[in-house]
């Protein structure tokens, strides 16, 4: 066991697994959605061909940037449907992260492939394509699980919640221990406290 630090001036050098790991500890991987509440990455299909657009992600600390409408050829099987997947996807080994269409398997009832997630790749689905044999692409949005894709969002936002919840806690408690005491008493109302007398403090 070891205690790692970092980032400083001299002579240490950091690399991919120093910055994978800070930026991993801080975000879940997730797309980025404007202030409007719109997410990156829409997909959209159109003659034998899916579409996906600008967006920004962050994958286990690795991050995409795609500043253009990306086109992905796909190619029917000639006796089956097939439910593919677009995703974004962590190559730890190719050190890359991209858009890529990942190919189901072609059957009477076919199922999307899984994600992989785990130190060789990590995968976020953007959407299910059904391919039919015909060539018939249909787009189902994924975006929006979290369990999926979701949204970049910082890790420890709810244990931040429930910190504030303890002070806010702490402070009724010496609040009502204040009341007790008998120095001016204090009203936390809307309307104007009926049984008010002088030195009451009223909010």
């Amino acid at each position: 066991m070891a205690e790692h630090d970092g980032f400083f001036d001299g002579e240490t050098e950091y690399g991919q697994d120093e910055l994978l790991r800070y930026y991993d500890n801080l975000f879940y991987s997730g797309i980025a959605v404007s202030s409007a509440g719109v997410m990156d990455y829409a997909v959209t299909a159109s003659a034998g061909k899916v579409q996906v657009a600008k967006g920004f992600s962050i994958l286990r600390g690795a991050w995409n940037y795609n500043d253009s409408t990306k086109s992905i050829t796909v190619t029917p099987d000639i006796n089956y449907d097939r439910i593919d997947r677009v995703v974004i996807r962590l190559d730890y080994s190719e050190k890359t992260c991209r858009i890529a269409l990942k190919p189901g398997t072609a059957a009477s009832s076919p199922a999307p492939p899984s994600l992989q997630q785990d130190s060789i790749r990590h995968e976020l689905s953007l959407a299910q394509v059904r391919v039919t044999k015909a060539g018939q692409l249909t787009i189902t949005d994924e975006r929006y699980r979290e369990e999926l894709c979701g949204a970049i969002r910082p890790k420890y936002f709810n244990e931040m919640g429930t910190m504030l919840k303890a002070f806010q806690a702490q402070f009724d408690a010496w609040f009502e221990k204040q009341q007790s005491l008998g120095w001016r008493p204090i009203a936390i109302q809307v309307n104007e406290p009926a049984d008010k007398v002088v030195g009451m403090i009223w909010i």
